[in-house]
């Protein structure tokens, strides 16, 4: 939505814009329109919000609205990242409750507060040291495979589920975008471990990156083998089906 030159003018401080050569096109419109300075604010936050104000403000009659857009854009990425962290930390513990639980029987017990407390701490020390140890640009790659690839599981499922249900002819609408997500998905987090992670010697966020490719090619593997045997079954009771109405002799 945006021009290349507005774009750029958002995401790079503006020393390193001065270089580029490039001319602004609406982004002083944009700023005025939004009450806000936009220039020199990186990061992607911004720009998408800019992006999602300006497509929202061409309603008809809503153009006066844009800063009303804007702001609500920007809050709208701030609660959807505390949310991820508030979701993924509490799945997360209860992940930890019930690996822990075979070996301490009490921690199966999601009520039970020590084992919540504990729990909890460990795994956002887990997640806080990934950030303690770079920065956001650090895991902002892990997060975008992570987040990509669990699509990719989403879509698996929905495949999987419309056979089951007798409408195989419509699963290609789930099929095909999974194939591209996930081929698209496994080559960028590959990229991302042999040309970002490992020349800098981050071997714990590219042992993580391997584990969750690996553990999503098994998933989609399986996706598959379920496929094969819901579809040869669903034949075979047809074919029975055409054999008991076929008329005997």
């Amino acid at each position: 939505m945006l021009p290349a030159a507005d774009y750029f003018a958002i995401n790079s401080p503006p020393e390193v814009f001065a270089k580029l050569g490039m001319q602004v096109q609406d982004l002083p419109v944009l700023s005025q329109l939004v009450s806000e300075n936009l220039a020199g604010r990186p990061g992607g936050a911004v720009s998408l919000a800019v992006g999602m104000a300006d497509i929202f403000s061409k309603i008809g009659g809503l153009r006066h609205l844009m800063g009303y857009w804007y702001h609500f854009a920007i809050m709208f990425e701030a609660l959807f990242i505390l949310t991820l962290i508030d979701a993924g930390t509490r799945v997360g513990r209860y992940l930890m409750q019930e690996i822990g639980g075979a070996v301490y029987k009490p921690l199966k017990d999601h009520n039970w507060w020590p084992g919540i407390i504990l729990t909890s701490g460990i795994f956002t020390l887990a997640w806080g040291y990934l950030l303690y140890g770079g920065s956001i640009s650090t895991i902002w790659p892990l997060f975008g495979v992570n987040n990509q690839l669990l699509g990719s599981m989403a879509l698996a499922i929905g495949t999987t589920m419309l056979i089951r249900m007798g409408k195989a002819r419509y699963a290609w609408t789930t099929f095909i975008p999974m194939v591209f997500l996930t081929v698209t998905t496994i080559t960028a987090g590959y990229q991302n471990i042999v040309i970002n992670y490992l020349p800098k010697h981050n071997y714990l966020l590219a042992s993580i990156s391997a584990i969750m490719l690996i553990m999503v090619i098994l998933i989609i593997a399986d996706s598959v083998r379920t496929w094969v045997k819901l579809l040869s079954q669903k034949e075979q009771d047809t074919h029975t089906k055409r054999l008991e109405k076929a008329p005997t002799a």
